[in-house]
C-alpha cells in the first residue's frame, strides 16, 4: 500500500497552482507527481473552459476526472467528456434581464467545450484573446438549448460588478453564483459547483468522502473547501474563503500546492 492510496486532492488553478505569471511552478509540479507516484489521485477543479488548460496537460499527472467550468463539466484523463450539468430554462431570462440592465455587461455562454458569445464586453474580449478561446457570436434566436450549457459568466468592469450581484440575488435560489475575478460572476444551474463535482469524481473512484482533499483561493472554491476531509487555503486568499480553510499554507508565488502535500507528507501515516 502506498502513502496516499484512497486520498483525491480537488486542486484549483489560478490564484493556487498558477503563480501570479500564470506558470506551474518546478516545485508544484514536483510534489503533485510525488502525490500521484505514491497513489494519491489528483483532480484538477477550475473555473476556466477545457481549452483554457491546454498549455498545461503536458506538466500534470492526469490520473482521475477533473472538472471545468467551476464543477459544471467533468472530463476524464482523455479529454472525453463524462458529464455535463445543464442549466434550466430559467437562464436565458437571467442573462437577458441582466444585459438589458447594465450596458456595460458581456455575457459566454459555455455548452460543452464550445463558447458563445451572446455579448462583447472588453472583460470578454479580453478573456477571449489571452486564454486563446475560440468562440462563436450569437443573437437571441440563435441561442442552443440551455440543456446543453454548463456556466455562464456575465462580465464587465469592477465598478459596477457589486450592483450586478445585488440583482443576480433574486436568482440565488435556482443557481450557483460565484466569481474567481473582480469582473466575472460565473452562474451554474443551482447545487453545481466544484465541492458538488468533487464529491461525484470521489464517488466514481469509489474514494471516501472524508478522503477528499483541496485547495483554492476564491469563492469558487468555497463549495470544494466546505465538503473537504481536509481543506488548504493558500496565504494570497481572502479572508472569507481562509476563514474555510484547516491548513493556511503559502501563498500561490511560493508553491502553494507543494506546501499542502509536504503537510499531508509530514501528517500521514502509511
Amino acid at each position: 500500500m502506498k502513502k496516499f492510496d484512497g486520498l483525491l486532492l480537488g486542486c484549483d488553478m489560478d490564484g493556487t497552482l498558477l503563480d501570479s505569471r500564470k506558470q506551474i511552478s518546478a516545485k508544484n509540479q514536483e510534489a503533485i507527481w510525488y502525490f500521484v507516484k505514491n497513489g494519491g489521485s489528483f483532480s484538477l477543479a477550475t473555473g476556466r473552459a477545457p481549452r483554457a488548460i491546454d498549455i498545461y496537460r503536458t506538466l500534470l499527472p492526469f490520473n482521475a476526472p477533473y472538472t471545468h467550468l467551476n464543477g459544471s463539466l467533468i472530463m476524464d484523463s482523455s479529454q472525453n467528456i463524462m458529464w455535463c450539468a445543464g442549466m434550466p430554462h430559467k437562464t436565458v431570462e437571467l442573462m437577458d434581464t441582466a444585459l438589458s440592465k447594465f450596458s456595460q455587461l458581456g455575457c459566454e455562454i459555455f455548452e460543452g467545450e464550445k463558447i458563445h458569445v451572446r455579448r462583447m464586453s472588453a472583460e470578454t474580449e479580453h478573456h477571449m484573446r489571452v486564454l486563446n478561446l475560440k468562440y462563436d457570436m450569437v443573437s437571441d434566436c440563435e441561442l442552443p438549448d440551455t440543456s446543453g450549457w454548463c456556466k455562464i459568466n456575465l462580465t464587465g468592469p469592477e465598478l459596477i460588478m457589486a450592483d450586478v450581484r445585488k440583482f443576480l440575488s433574486r436568482y440565488e435560489n435556482e443557481f450557483c453564483i460565484a466569481a474567481s475575478t473582480p469582473n466575472f460572476w460565473e452562474i451554474t444551474a443551482a447545487n453545481v459547483n466544484k465541492g458538488s463535482s468533487l464529491l461525484k469524481i470521489a464517488d466514481m473512484l469509489g474514494i471516501k468522502h472524508k478522503n477528499v482533499l483541496a485547495i483554492g483561493d476564491s469563492s469558487n472554491d468555497d463549495p470544494m473547501l466546505q465538503v473537504a476531509g481536509v481543506s488548504f487555503v493558500p496565504e494570497n486568499a481572502a479572508n472569507s474563503t481562509k476563514s474555510l480553510a484547516d491548513v493556511v499554507v503559502r501563498d500561490n508565488n511560493s508553491h502553494a500546492v507543494a506546501a499542502a502535500i509536504e503537510w499531508l507528507d509530514t501528517n500521514i501515516s502509511e
